[in-house]
């Protein structure tokens, strides 16, 4: 059993960075901010992020 602690992956860039999910951690990767509405709703624009989810993963994959 591992001591380790837990790591999800951010839900824009995939990076293993976010501690707790839907916390509203900000990816030090994409500066994505792990909104759970967000994350829900990928198409939501507004929250904690001024652009969709899946508006936010297309541009930080044309982008890298």
């Amino acid at each position: 059993m591992s001591n380790e602690p837990e790591v999800y992956n951010c839900p824009c860039c995939g990076s293993p960075v976010i501690d707790d999910l839907g916390c509203y951690e900000i990816c030090p990767v994409c500066g994505w901010e792990d909104d759970p509405v967000q994350s829900s709703d990928p198409e939501y624009e507004g929250g904690a992020n001024k652009m969709s989810l899946n508006s936010a993963k297309r541009a930080y994959h044309s982008s890298n």
